[in-house]
């Protein structure tokens, strides 16, 4: 049969293009005269370099072969098996949150995220309470019960988005300033590496002559090389010696680099030497990244920096320490993800929990098997498990120690008692300066 044939047979059956489109899978042929053959593309439907007289050739699900020449075709659509079949499930499926639900999680398990988040999201559109729809779409609830994007919520707790990691504003400033070094600062990097290099020698005099010229820095430039070498070292000792060193370099150029040891560092002791140089600082300019931190997501950050106010607050970071008195947090934690059973008796059994045989629930339930049995599986059967977030309100310590200090009151984490105390006392205070002579 002649190719025009073939190509006149098929556009005057527009009912069985529509039959294939229906049941063929994956790729498809679209015409120019509006029709469209869906099957497997054959080699010469792949070529990149086409002309009019070419052909074009699909597999339909039938197996047979259908060719068309190339100045019939409108366009060529490749795409995987898979694909094809969501867009029929897509098709029939109702717009109605539970099989919006059932193809989300078809797309989950078949690893379409992209087509997963579309029917995640008219999930939650069609009922804005759906609880595993808004956490597979990582959002969160507040404490106001409200769910919000992991974004939103980062930004009301004080983070900044930057290359996909949450920092801390003062954290970017420092990302930044690094990024934008000025020339002067430059010249410290080659140098403060070398020194730096010194210090792991396994000649004593190497090592003594790179603590020697570390220790002789005092220039405000150099803090920008300091940082970026000994920050995140893994040596503490290393570490508390960068402390040392910028805590005695003069402006203010050292005061976010401290700042940020004293609450990131996980040796207490290079913490307690950052908080001890921010104290020769203008304490003032350090006290807004302190209660900023009082809202981290991180709950040893919060009490890290109640530990840092407690020294170097006054009474204007009173009313932040106390919001900061409890703080709410987000725990990913993991748990087994078995479904639950049913019983032979129809009764419902917990996930997790062993599966007796009948006989034996015969047993048990006619009382002749008064002490009970003890189920034990060999080999012992693996449980999937399967990460779920938790939140939790977590009582800070460091944040009343620093409420306690600041104001010689003890209403414990009683935030109603702080508010109530710290309103007579302000109101107090004011009056006093208006009577004063």
């Amino acid at each position: 049969m002649a190719l025009r044939t073939v190509i006149a047979m098929l556009l005057s059956f527009p009912v069985c293009l529509a039959g294939l489109a229906r049941e063929a899978r994956a790729d498809y042929v679209t015409l120019r005269s509006g029709g469209e053959i869906r099957g497997e593309l054959l080699a010469d439907a792949k070529s990149k370099t086409r002309n009019e007289n070419q052909t074009v050739s699909i597999r339909t699900l039938s197996g047979a072969t259908v060719a068309v020449v190339q100045s019939e075709v409108e366009s060529i659509v490749r795409r995987r098996m898979i694909v094809e079949e969501y867009e029929t499930r897509r098709r029939s499926a109702a717009d109605s949150i539970a099989e919006q639900w059932d193809l989300a999680e078809w797309c989950r398990e078949k690893m379409l995220s992209k087509e997963r988040e579309t029917h995640l999201r008219r999930v939650v559109e069609l009922d804005s309470d759906h609880a595993p729809a808004h956490r597979a779409l990582g959002h969160i609830r507040d404490s106001k019960g409200r769910w919000s994007t992991r974004d939103e919520i980062m930004a009301a707790r004080g983070y900044v988005k930057y290359k996909g990691k949450y920092l801390l504003p003062q954290e970017l400033e420092l990302i930044t300033q690094e990024e934008r070094v000025t020339e002067a600062e430059r010249g410290w990097f080659k140098r403060v590496r070398m020194w730096r290099s010194w210090l792991d020698s396994e000649r004593l005099d190497r090592r003594n002559e790179g603590l020697a010229q570390l220790r002789a820095v005092h220039e405000p430039d150099a803090v920008a090389a300091l940082a970026k070498s000994f920050k995140t070292s893994p040596n503490e000792e290393q570490r508390f010696l960068y402390v040392e060193i910028i805590a005695k370099i003069s402006g203010d150029k050292p005061l976010q680099p401290l700042v940020l040891q004293s609450l990131w560092d996980e040796s207490r002791r290079v913490r307690e030497a950052a908080v001890g140089g921010v104290g020769h600082k203008d304490v003032n300019k350090a006290l807004p990244f302190y209660i900023r931190a009082l809202r981290n997501g991180l709950n040893l950050v919060v009490n890290r920096a109640g530990d840092a106010l407690a020294e170097l607050g006054n009474e204007t970071v009173i009313p932040q320490l106390i919001d900061a008195l409890v703080t709410r947090h987000q725990y990913i934690i993991l748990v087994p993800d078995v479904p639950g059973g049913v019983r032979s008796d129809g009764s419902s059994m917990a996930a997790g929990q062993a599966m007796l045989p009948p006989n034996i629930e015969l047993l048990l339930a006619s009382g002749q098997l008064p002490y009970g049995v003890r189920v034990q599986e060999y080999p012992p059967t693996p449980v999937r498990m399967k990460e779920m977030t938790v939140e939790k309100d977590e009582e800070n310590q460091s944040v009343l120690n620093a409420l306690n200090l600041l104001t010689g009151q003890n209403f414990g984490f009683n935030e109603p008692a702080w508010r109530k105390w710290y309103t007579a006392h302000r109101g107090g205070a004011a009056k006093k300066r208006k009577t004063k002579p």
